[in-house]
């Protein structure tokens, strides 16, 4: 994650950072002062994004409890990193709680999704995993390839304890709102990057 252009080096204020995003045409994370840009989306990754969106809130028509789903316009707050991040996707259950006045920040994330790339897999696996467990709402983070069908679901099984699934066909069993979404209705006809057709082809 890099120093966003046009901010000068220095330790901002939340209350800075949201006057700046406010805006601003693209968006930023805020960590402990410092803000980063935001990689631009590709064509695979709105996709991906947009798909299984789609596919949890059809997914929760049938849930025993009331779920919410939101898109990346909306940010998560963790407080103990005084950090401010975008997930590609979430989902609260019942109510989302938001923080102080801001209508676009959430605290009570049960469930992330984040679709990977070349420059965001690593953080997104490690660091903003690792801020996104501080959270004690959170209870399953969901990542999904853009270079092949593949998720890796994370659930909680205790504090500090998480386990694991890798899948690459079948069904993403999501524990936390007691859905099960089919991978393939995730990936049906994406076009990945060994498929694309360039416009000067």
């Amino acid at each position: 994650m890099t120093a966003t252009a046009g901010f000068k080096e220095k330790i901002y204020t939340i209350e800075e950072y949201f006057e700046s995003e406010e805006r601003s045409q693209e968006k930023h994370e805020f960590y402990n002062g410092k803000i980063t840009t935001m990689p631009g989306g590709t064509p695979i990754h709105n996709e991906i994004a947009a798909k299984v969106i789609a596919q949890l809130i059809i997914a929760i028509k049938t849930a025993s409890r009331k779920y919410r789903v939101y898109t990346s316009d909306m940010k998560i707050q963790i407080p103990a990193e005084n950090t401010f991040v975008y997930p590609d996707a979430v989902v609260v259950c019942e109510n989302p709680i938001l923080y102080k006045h801001y209508k676009t920040v959430i605290t009570n994330p049960l469930l992330i999704v984040e679709v990977l790339s070349k420059s965001t897999e690593e953080h997104d696996r490690s660091t903003k995993f690792d801020y996104y467990r501080s959270l004690p709402s959170f209870q399953e983070y969901v990542l999904l390839s853009q270079t092949r069908p593949r998720a890796s679901v994370y659930h909680r099984r205790g504090t500090n304890t998480w386990e694991i699934d890798d899948i690459t066909t079948g069904v993403l069993d999501l524990q936390s709102i007691g859905c099960q979404i089919v991978l393939e209705d995730i990936y049906e006809d994406v076009l990945f990057e060994s498929n694309e057709v360039s416009e000067n082809e």
